[in-house]
């Protein structure tokens, strides 16, 4: 066989071994390309689910803190709401104090409560203090009465700076004192009143 002839043939059976290794290499490239797109889906997939359920749990989360929101807000409203009634009402018990000043009962009341007062006193000489308002109630005439029942020394002391209604009584070396003023007392009583306006209020 000439020289070119087989120089044809050797290219030939070449090409066509190189033409069978592309095909192969090719093959694989595919298959290389299709399991990447396999996974490459299932990846997206997957995380798509992920970001569901995390959407999910934060929306669940959001949406608990707006309810743990609405209740305290809830809570806080009706709190401040029992607490401007409340006020209202020791308003008006204070109101209706004042009122009784104007009775005749108060200045029995003023009586029985000085003498209660300086019956835990120990001493003989004693300030009765108060708003001057009282001294018409407070008046030398009943002061002497208690002195008398009590075998003690009363001294009327007015002071603008305490409150109207009632009094305080204070030993003569000023270290014992008891304040029997409206205000004094409400306030001692202030959180047993408390309770009990709101239990009738509320039922709490």
């Amino acid at each position: 066989m000439p020289l070119y002839d087989q120089v044809e043939l050797l290219c030939q059976a070449i090409t066509s071994q190189a033409t069978a290794e592309v095909d192969q290499v090719l093959a694989r490239a595919r298959e290389e390309a299709d399991r990447r797109v396999v996974e490459a889906e299932a990846g997206r997939q997957e995380a798509l689910a992920r970001t569901k359920a995390e959407v999910e749990a934060q929306a669940k989360l959001s949406a608990r803190n707006l309810i743990d929101r609405a209740e305290l807000e809830g809570k806080r409203r009706v709190s401040q709401t029992k607490e401007t009634w409340l006020t209202e009402v020791f308003g008006q018990a204070q109101a209706q104090l004042q009122a009784f000043r104007d009775t005749a009962g108060y200045r029995d009341w003023l009586r029985a409560t000085l003498l209660g007062a300086l019956q835990q006193l120990e001493g003989e000489d004693f300030r009765v203090m108060a708003h001057p308002e009282e001294e018409k109630w407070l008046a030398p005439d009943l002061l002497g009465e208690v002195s008398a029942e009590q075998d003690c020394h009363l001294a009327w002391a007015p002071d603008p700076d305490l409150p109207p209604g009632g009094f305080v009584v204070i030993r003569a070396d000023g270290r014992v004192r008891i304040d029997q003023t409206f205000a004094g007392i409400i306030e001692r009583q202030r959180e047993t009143l408390r309770a009990e306006t709101a239990r009738q209020l509320w039922g709490d």
